[in-house]
């Protein structure tokens, strides 16, 4: 009887065992699906450059961004390098999709920089391409010109007294290229940020610069600020009236920019794709889609590799023009 007793007892424990692996199996999925989703917390997206510029787009975006995500999507400048600085710290961040770099995608080419350590389709992984256009030539008011034809020939005139400014690599070499082509000098000044820039040009500390004309749209429409080709494949929408660098005969040139998002390298697929369904959300918005019109630029959006893909072609572009002139970062 005792014997008989021992084995119900036993069994029993067995069977109570079994009950109760069975239930941890059952709720194993429910604990799953109580653990943290994406995201739960404050996002962050890092500028790498000074105020102003895509200072103002990435902060349009961090608000739309944020009413689709449901949390807080701060932005944040760290300027500095042209652009590695601010690079280079999202780089090191967390794998985890809430820190986020907003950057031209050609701003951190090889070519552009001297001694570039930083290789930004290694170290990082894209999100998705936002949008991509050209940048503008613009003088102030202080140069007594009325198109690019009259710049050409007062630069010549007086050759070694002319500034431009630049806050990335693509600036400098947009300028240095026209430069050969047109046959004129000028001094490359480094700056943070736009609105230094802005600053520079209209007090004539600079005479002319190369850039998104978003930030220079209230000073071009007072004539503090003067606009003269256009550097994208067709005219601005913003700046109708101003030809583009082929209309004008100079050809095999272009000014071609980009943006896009960009998270670090290691970032899980899941949290990338959830990333790029919202930021494809924010481009359906009539306001941003207004503010990249107004800066030049065409709305893009799509899957990731598709800003990897623009990425490849607009480094090799950049390479290929500073061959093509000979073209050295200092």
């Amino acid at each position: 009887m005792r014997y008989t007793d021992n084995t119900s007892r036993r069994h029993w424990l067995t069977r109570a065992s079994a009950v109760a692996l069975a239930a941890a199996a059952i709720a194993s999925p429910a604990a799953w699906a109580q653990a943290p989703a994406f995201p739960n917390k404050t996002l962050k997206l890092v500028v790498p450059f000074g105020a102003g510029g895509s200072d103002v787009m990435g902060r349009a975006f961090a608000e739309k961004l944020s009413s689709i995500l449901k949390q807080p999507v701060i932005v944040e400048n760290k300027p500095g390098a042209a652009g590695q600085i601010g690079s280079e710290y999202v780089a090191s961040a967390p794998a985890d999709g809430y820190t986020m770099l907003f950057i031209g995608g050609g701003s951190l080419t090889p070519i552009l920089i001297k001694d570039l350590k930083f290789d930004m389709q290694k170290s990082l992984r894209p999100v998705i391409s936002i949008a991509r256009g050209g940048m503008t030539f613009m003088t102030n008011s202080q140069i007594p010109v009325k198109d690019m034809k009259e710049f050409i020939e007062y630069a010549k005139k007086n050759a070694g007294k002319l500034n431009y400014s630049y806050t990335a690599g693509s600036m400098v070499l947009s300028t240095e290229m026209l430069k050969s082509k047109a046959g004129f000098e000028a001094t490359a000044v480094p700056y943070k940020g736009a609105a230094q820039v802005l600053t520079a040009l209209i007090t004539n500390e600079i005479q002319m610069t190369v850039d998104v004309p978003f930030n220079y749209m209230a000073m071009i429409k007072d004539g503090r600020v003067k606009p003269l080709v256009h550097g994208g494949q067709e005219r601005s929408p913003t700046l109708p009236d101003v030809p583009t660098l082929a209309e004008l005969g100079i050809n095999d040139l272009i000014f071609a920019v980009s943006y896009g998002i960009w998270v670090p390298a290691g970032t899980p697929d899941a949290v990338v794709n959830q990333l790029n369904a919202a930021y494809n959300e924010v481009l359906k918005d009539p306001g941003i889609r207004e503010r990249l019109t107004q800066a030049a630029m065409v709305p893009t959006g799509g899957p990731p590799e598709g800003h990897t893909k623009q990425i490849a072609l607009e480094q090799k572009m950049w390479g290929d023009a500073a061959r093509k002139i000979g073209f050295k970062p200092e």
